[in-house]
Parts: C-alpha cells; sequence; structure tokens
C-alpha cells in the first residue's frame, strides 16, 4: 500500500523554530553572562590601557602573592608572579594586553609566592631583562620549585642582572631604581629588592617582604624614597610598614595584596590603622580584586 504523505503546518514549524532560537538566545545570554563573570573574576579583563601617553600599574590579584605588571609606552616591567597555581591568571591578563615581550622582569625575591609562576611565564614571554637579587649561600632555598625556577631564568631570559642597591635602568619613559638589599641578610625576606618604578612625577615603591629591619637600614642613607603608591611590604605584615619609613615614603595610595581569609591575617590591624592615622589612602586585593592605576606623569588615578 502506498503510504500517504502528510501536510506540514509551516505556520506551526515557523513557530517552533523562533521559539528555540528565542530560548537558545537567553540560555546563551545566561551562559555568556556567566563565563564572563568568572572571567573577570579571575581578573581577566582587558581593563582598557591603550593610551600611549600613561602609565598602567596592575596589581594582579593572585591571592596570597605578589604580582604587578607596568606598561608604558611600548614598554613593559613585570615584578613578581605569585604562587604556582597563579601562572595562568597571570599569562591570561598579559596576553589580554596583547603583550608578547616583558622588556623587564624582577623577582623581589625567591619565595614562591612571589616567583613560583615565573617559571611558566619565562616560558611563555619573550624576556629582556630579568633582575633579582643575589642570595648568600647559607638561605639560598632548596626546593624544586626554585630549581626549575633557576632553569627557566637561565635558558629564556637575554640579559641576567644583579639587584644592586645605586642602580638604575631605564624602559622607555620608565625608570627602576633599585635601594636594596643592602647587604647580606639571614632572612630570606629582608633580601628583597627594594625598588621604586618612577614614570615622571609619579612612582611605585616595591617592598617584597623587607621587614622594618631592612627599612631601618635604608633610613640610614641619605636618599629621597617618596613614592605615590607604596605596595605594602610582606602583604601588610605587622613586621613591616614602620612609622618612620611610611614617613619617608610618604605615599598617596598604598596597596596591599594578600588572599581572602589567609592564614597570616594580612594585613595586620595595627599597620591599617597606621595608614588611616597618616591620611594614606589603602586598597586590598583580597577585597577588590586586581587594582590597577594609570598616571598621566603628573598624577595617579585609581581605574574602575
Amino acid at each position: 500500500m502506498k503510504k500517504r504523505k502528510k501536510n506540514i503546518n509551516t505556520k506551526a514549524v515557523t513557530g517552533i523554530i523562533v521559539l528555540i532560537i528565542a530560548v537558545l538566545s537567553v540560555l546563551g545570554s545566561r551562559f555568556f553572562g556567566d563565563f564572563k563573570d568568572i572571567y573577570d573574576e579571575a581578573g581577566l579583563r582587558n581593563t582598557e590601557q591603550s593610551n600611549p601617553d600613561k602609565m598602567y600599574v596592575s596589581f594582579i590579584d593572585v591571592g596570597q602573592g605578589n604580582c604587578t605588571l607596568l606598561k608604558c609606552c611600548g614598554k613593559t616591567i613585570l615584578v613578581d608572579s605569585g604562587e604556582v597555581g597563579a601562572a595562568q591568571t597571570v599569562i591570561g591578563y598579559i596576553k589580554n594586553l596583547n603583550i608578547d615581550t616583558l622588556d623587564c622582569v624582577l623577582v623581589t625575591h625567591p619565595h614562591s609566592d612571589h616567583m613560583g609562576a615565573m617559571t611558566k611565564l619565562l616560558y611563555e614571554f619573550k624576556i629582556k631583562d630579568f633582575i633579582m637579587p643575589e642570595i648568600p649561600e647559607k638561605i639560598i632555598p632548596t626546593s624544586r620549585i626554585y630549581e626549575k625556577f633557576l632553569t627557566a631564568v637561565s635558558d629564556n631570559a637575554e640579559n641576567v642582572i644583579a639587584a644592586e642597591p645605586g642602580e638604575t635602568f631605564s624602559y622607555g619613559e620608565m625608570t627602576v631604581e633599585i635601594f636594596a638589599p643592602l647587604h647580606d641578610y639571614d632572612d630570606l625576606n629582608d633580601m628583597s629588592a627594594v625598588t621604586r618604578v618612577s614614570y615622571g612625577d609619579t612612582s611605585v615603591m616595591f617592598m617584597g617582604d623587607a621587614s622594618a629591619t631592612v627599612e631601618k637600614d635604608l633610613l640610614q642613607k641619605n636618599v629621597d624614597y617618596s613614592a605615590t603608591i607604596l605596595n605594602v611590604g610582606h602583604h601588610g605584615s605587622k613586621t613591616s610598614s614602620s612609622e618612620k619609613w611610611l614617613k619617608a615614603v610618604n605615599p598617596k595610595y598604598a596597596v596591599i595584596c594578600c588572599g581572602l581569609n589567609n592564614d597570616y591575617g594580612h594585613p595586620h590591624r595595627a599597620v591599617t590603622k597606621r595608614f588611616e592615622s597618616m591620611g594614606i589612602e589603602y586598597f586590598r586585593t583580597d577585597l577588590l580584586g586586581t587594582i590597577v592605576f594609570e598616571s598621566n606623569s603628573k598624577e595617579f588615578t585609581k581605574c574602575d
């Protein structure tokens, strides 16, 4: 028997197709909206950093660690990298700004919360100058992370430079000044390369994990340590950021890089109270995520 062909209601089919498209549109919007939220929370959003006459300073949220990217006039500087697990966050942030070359990489000191992710970064980007302090043999880390890090530096950095006090380096309109370590210390934190990066009348002071002991030694020198932004020493620990040091730096802003509900209690209330009493506006990556400032060479403005 010959099968009878069914008549197709084209209006009904069209209606169903339109309904499916509408549902997919809503679901797609929600999906990509959620994806965007995840993308933003990871600190990978592309903050507008296209003005060639400005310096952009991104304190990248890497949890309980430090990582800062500075970008100005086509030149880039990276200070520290955060823990091993932060590598993809940092790589994604840098690549999202269409950066494939880092003109200067500075590792303040070889604790994993400052250089753990650096090994992967060294294989991911072209690295020109690599600056780090020479560490006394008796306190050189013996971890596998540090060994891999040293191999990556040897394999990939064009120029490896010891961080020596008094040294100055220029990257386009940015100037890097090294203030410490002044001598060999028994504590690896105190071997941090205390460094100031300047653009015009504005500057950022990087402390690494240097303690008040280093601050006191630095203050014995007849040096101008003033800076617009202070990257707070040791994640806001009470062992750093002494009142005398804060007076010497006299920052307008302070940025504390630390992890949410970290085991160390950073930042310590004694430090944040000191900022408040001295009129220093401070920001925390554990509460705000990645924090970005821009400088027109005269003043810094925090980006929203």
